[in-house]
Order: C-alpha cells, then structure tokens, then sequence
C-alpha cells in the first residue's frame, strides 16, 4: 500500500482553501429612463460640461457667495448630531470588519494552574499525601475555512464598513442642503414679514387719506371702513411671518447642534447670486456620485456573502488544535524535559441534524439578498426622479420668477394710478383697496417663488450627489 506524498496533501488542502461557496456578487442591471432627455441627461457624446465622479463633495454652497451660509454650512458639518452618530456607526462597522478578520487567524491561549491538596487513604494514582501539581500548557486552534464561510463574512463585513461610509457621506449631504433650505427659507420669512410692515405702513396712509375725503364729505363712511379693514387684515400678516421666521431659526440652531434659542439673520431671496444653471446634458454615470446609490450597492454586496456564509455552515468545519505545556509534581522540575507535554491534531464538526436551522438561515439570507437587490434599484429609480424633479423646478419656476417679477411692476403701477385718481375723485376707493391687495399678493408671490427657485437648485445639488465641476474628465454614461 502506497503512501500518499504530504505535498499532494497540502496541495489538496490548499485548493479546499481557495474554494468558497455561495454566489458571486454582480451588480443588478438598472432600468434608466428610455428617453434621457427626460431626466435632463444625455449620453456622454452629447454632454457639453465635464463633471468629476471623485468628488461628491464639491463646495457648491459657496457659488451663491453668502458667508452667512458658508459658515453655517461649516458649524453643522462639524457640530451637526446626526454627522456625529453617522460617523459613530461608521466606527462601529469599521470595528466589526476588524472582529470579522479574527477568525482566519489562530488563537493563542495560555493556562496555568498550581494545586496543592490531600488525597485519600487508598488512592487511584501513585500520589503521597500532602502533593502538590504545577501545570502551564499554552494551546492554540485555527480553523481551516475549507469552504469559505469566514472569507465570506469579511466579505460582508468590508462591504458593510464601506456603506457605513457612503451612509455618513449621504447624511452629510443631507444635512447641508437643509442648512442652505433653511437659511433661504429664513430669508423668505425675512423678506415676507418687511412686505406686511411695509402693507401695514400704506394701508395706514391710505387710510389717513380716506378720513381727510370723509372729513371733507368726498367720501362714504364705507370707504373708512374698508380702509380699516384691510389695515388690520395686513396686521394680521406680521404675527404668522415673525412666526415662520422663528421658526425657521430654531431649525437652523438644529442642524448646527445648538439649542432652540439662537438669534440668525437671513438673507431676502432676491439678494443671492444665482449659481450657472446646469446644462441639460448631465451624464447618466453620474448618480453613481450618489453616496446613497454606492450604500445600498454596498449592502446588496453584503447580503450577497452572507449566502455563502449561510450555505458553508452544511459542510463539515475543520479544526486544527495544538497544546504545549509542562505538567510536575514538583514545581522544581516544572522547566524539565521530562515534564514537557504536547499534543496536535484536527477536529471536524459534521452537521447531521439541526431541525432545518441551517436550511432556514440560507433561505433568509437568500431573503435578505433580494430585498437589497429591490432597495438598490429603487434608490437608482429615485435617483433619476429627483434629478428630473430638480431640473423640471427649476426651468418651471425660473419663468415663473420672471412672471411674477412682471405682476410686481405692473402691479406698482397700479396702485400709483388707482391712488392718484382716487385722489382727484375720479375713481371710487374700492379701486385702490384692490390694486393694493394685489400689489400685496403680487410681491408675496415673488418672494416664494424667488425661494423656490433657490430650493430647486440646492435639490439639484443633492440629487447630484453634492454638486458638480468642470475640472475633470467627462464621465461616460453605460448603455
């Protein structure tokens, strides 16, 4: 009978070793908008603007130059809670990682024991009364991954490091269009409580007018009253602003970790530079920028391991045990030879039976795999609505900008013109209540929507993954 030669044994050992079981992961095929102009894109050959894929955070916020909001923008990425428990779950993943390598490494233990004791009368072993034993032995295990279940579990747990990473990134892209919302949401209230005190301040005078033709007998008592009516509606504005100005600051104090009592200043819609609006040729590749499309990829990945973790717990689990150590009666002899112990050989552990356990944790994991498949298609579906949304608003609502802008002037014009024949008796005063209560709506309409367009470019930011440049290579769009 021959012998098998011991490299072909360590041969075999290392092929079983290279193995791993379970399904490769692959990314998903994503469904994109059948007509890219659609979304705002179009493929990389028709893209005139160079954007770059390795920096998802470009500092978008400083292209409208406020340095109002460039230092709160800095206060909430360095103060914000939800960035701090972001980056404390990135901690803790990248600590798991670090566990998940402990397995493919051997372990090491040391024991040592000293006993002194009394035996019996008539004892099993050769002992005498009164004996004492010292003993050290240091053991140490590794088990082979045969079938790849440790590798596979690192696997999960890198990917799971990496989207902690990509979640904290999308958190802080988060926290930063809602501070640059905010602040313009801040300058809105703004700029809508100055246009009540100044409806207030000409309801007023239009009312001192009133009484001076009433007085004169060149008006009704019913002009009095409207013109006091519509002074105390106006009034009535100031309270709900100063309300949404609160409220606006207390959001603010927020997002930059500080109580709810900090004292901001906004800045009205109308007094920022526009950033350039972007081109409607964005490469498609580019929401892969996205740090919530490159987690859910990354814990699709993680799910996927998982299988394999989940179907190598059916083999057999191989371990290799060795123990060196000394073991005397005489502690004067412990350092020896003749006290000197040592064993080494392997173990196997064969599943037999386990109730369908095994075969339930591969089918959850199998679960588990195909829910992260849905959330990462999802995400890249949403991904192209809200680029889409973004770049609808802001075409829609920069001419709704230019209208309202338009409505304004006319509507100044209006009042001039009412006011000035009511004065000369040539029109009735209900003429000027309306022409000032549209001049009213008018510049309020104006300032929402001046806001809106602001929100609309700081949505396209976000949906961008954090804003774009022209200093780098232009990225291709997969077809």
């Amino acid at each position: 009978m021959k012998t098998v030669p011991k490299a072909a044994i360590a041969s075999l050992i290392t092929l079983m070793s290279s193995c791993a079981v379970g399904p490769d992961y692959r990314r998903p095929v994503a469904a994109a908008p059948r007509t890219l102009a659609s979304t705002g894109m179009v493929s990389s050959e028709e893209a005139t603007i160079r954007f770059s894929a390795d920096k998802p955070f470009d500092r978008w916020w400083e292209s409208f130059h406020d340095p109002k909001l460039e230092a709160l923008v800095a206060d909430a990425r360095k103060q914000n809670l939800s960035l701090r428990a972001a980056l404390a779950r990135v901690q803790v993943a990248r600590s798991l990682n670090s566990e998940s390598f402990a397995p493919l490494l051997p372990t090491i233990d040391a024991d040592g024991a000293y006993n002194y004791f009394k035996i019996a009368k008539n004892p099993a072993l050769p002992l005498r009364p009164g004996s004492q034993v010292t003993l050290g032995v240091l053991s140490a295990g590794y088990e082979v991954d045969l079938w790849g279940r440790l590798r596979r579990e690192v696997e999960a747990f890198e990917a799971e490091e990496t989207a902690s990473i990509y979640d904290k990134r999308a958190v802080e892209t988060t926290v930063v269009a809602d501070v640059a919302e905010t602040y313009f949401e801040l300058g809105e209230a703004e700029a809508l409580l100055a246009i009540a005190h100044d409806g207030v301040e000409l309801r007023a005078s239009s009312l001192e007018i009133v009484r001076g033709r009433v007085s004169a007998g060149l008006a009704t008592d019913l002009d009095l009253r409207r013109a006091e009516g519509e002074l105390a509606t106006t009034r009535a504005l100031v309270p709900e602003y100063a309300r949404r100005r609160a409220v606006a600051q207390h959001k603010l104090a927020i997002l930059i970790g500080q109580p709810p009592d900090v004292d901001f200043t906004g800045r009205v819609p109308a007094a920022f530079d526009l950033p350039p609006i972007v081109p409607l040729g964005l490469p498609a590749t580019l929401l892969e920028r996205r740090p919530d499309v490159r987690a859910a990829e990354e814990h699709l990945r993680a799910a996927n391991a998982r299988i394999g973790a989940a179907i190598a717990d059916f083999f057999p689990k191989v371990t290799i045990v060795g123990r060196l150590g000394a073991a005397s009666i005489n502690a004067q002899n412990i350092l020896t030879y003749g006290s000197q112990l040592w064993s080494i050989g392997p173990s196997i552990d064969i599943p037999i039976f386990a109730g369908g356990l095994t075969y339930a944790r591969m089918l959850e994991a199998e679960a588990r795999r195909d829910e992260a498949t849905s959330k990462y298609l999802l995400t890249i579906l949403s991904a192209f609505r809200e680029v889409a949304d973004a770049v609808a608003g802001i075409s829609a609502h920069e001419q709704e900008r230019d209208r309202h802008r338009e409505t304004v002037r006319a509507q100044e014009q209006s009042v001039e013109l009412a006011t000035a024949q009511y004065e000369r008796g040539v029109t009735n005063y209900l003429n000027v209540l309306d022409a000032q209560r549209s001049l009213l709506a008018a510049r309020q309409a104006l300032v929402e929507s001046e806001r809106v367009l602001l929100s609309d470019i700081v949505q396209l930011q976000r949906a961008l993954g954090g804003g774009w440049t022209d200093e780098s290579t232009p990225v291709a769009v997969k077809q």
